[in-house]
């Protein structure tokens, strides 16, 4: 029965006012019928990579667009990306890149596992290009704790677009990984990896979100974490520190069954070995399209 149409004499007692706050709060982030989703991916990456070992400049990936599709459940997803082959510089050889992983929500948790292999890297030198098959491959387990928002900020809303954020919110982020790292110069180009080299790394991460939400159904999100992290090579004691920023911001729309994003994401990661040190800056604009079912 409304209040407010004759009720005058209505009352309302303390357990049907903590009722109701409670089904508000819960109704900050609105679920969706539709349970399973489709996800259409397509990235475009940009990738430089400095050594101490080359006084040439920076190489740059030779991987610049990847598609993929996902699958989604309840709070699981899966993600497999790979990139397409006739995108890549014709003055040098083709480079190979795949990625798979996992997106896993319980509670307040984001746990994300992704494996990634990828080589290419050329620069300049004169009117050419210098080819140089560096391969990595990065195999990590993170988990970001998103708490503080009392329930108003979901990042399933700006990133994975299945559920509806009602308001502008956001939330601290706290939370670390575990990766580890192989490395390969198949050409010989950098002594360094002459030999494959395998480092393993703990990192602590923190940072905050926040999420604007428009009255149209559309959102904009900006996300900055700042970590650091100690790690190893398996084979030498040769030990290193791991500085990182990543920064995204994404915006889009979400529909009751077809929702779309545009992020930007960039990371920027200086690596301190004890006999040289590198830089990597990784970039991307990434398109999601979701249609749930």
């Amino acid at each position: 029965m409304a209040l407010g149409q004759g009720q005058d004499s209505l009352k309302i007692g303390d357990g049907d006012r903590a009722a109701i706050v409670e089904t508000e709060h819960e109704d900050e982030i609105v679920e969706f019928r539709r349970k399973f989703l489709i996800r259409f991916l397509c990235n475009y990456n940009f990738v430089s990579f400095w050594s101490s070992e080359f006084d040439g400049g920076a190489l740059k990936s030779n991987r610049p667009v990847d598609v993929g599709l996902g699958l989604g459940y309840g709070d699981f997803y899966w993600d497999f990306i790979y990139a397409l082959p006739f995108t890549s510089n014709n003055k040098s050889s083709k480079s190979i890149s795949f990625e798979t992983g996992f997106d896993f929500f319980p509670g307040n948790w984001w746990v994300k596992g992704v494996y990634r292999s990828y080589s290419g890297f050329s620069t300049d030198v004169g009117d050419s290009s210098l080819y140089v098959d560096l391969w990595e491959r990065d195999v990590y387990v993170s988990a970001l704790w998103l708490g503080t928002s009392n329930g108003e900020f979901s990042p399933r809303a700006a990133f994975f677009l299945d559920r509806r954020q009602r308001h502008s919110a956001g939330s601290l982020i706290l939370g670390g990984r575990i990766q580890g790292t192989k490395t390969k110069d198949k050409d010989e180009f950098f002594p360094y990896y002459q030999e494959p080299k395998e480092i393993f790394s703990s990192w602590v991460d923190m940072g905050y979100t926040y999420t604007w939400v428009f009255d149209n159904k559309a959102f904009l999100n900006l996300w900055g974490v700042a970590g650091v992290a100690v790690g190893g090579d398996t084979e030498e004691d040769d030990y290193m520190l791991l500085p990182e920023i990543i920064g995204k911001l994404a915006f889009g729309y979400i529909g009751e069954i077809w929702s779309w994003n545009n992020v930007l994401e960039t990371e920027y990661m200086p690596v301190i070995f004890d006999s040289h040190w590198e830089q990597k800056l990784v970039c991307a604009y990434k398109i999601l399209i979701v249609r749930r079912f």
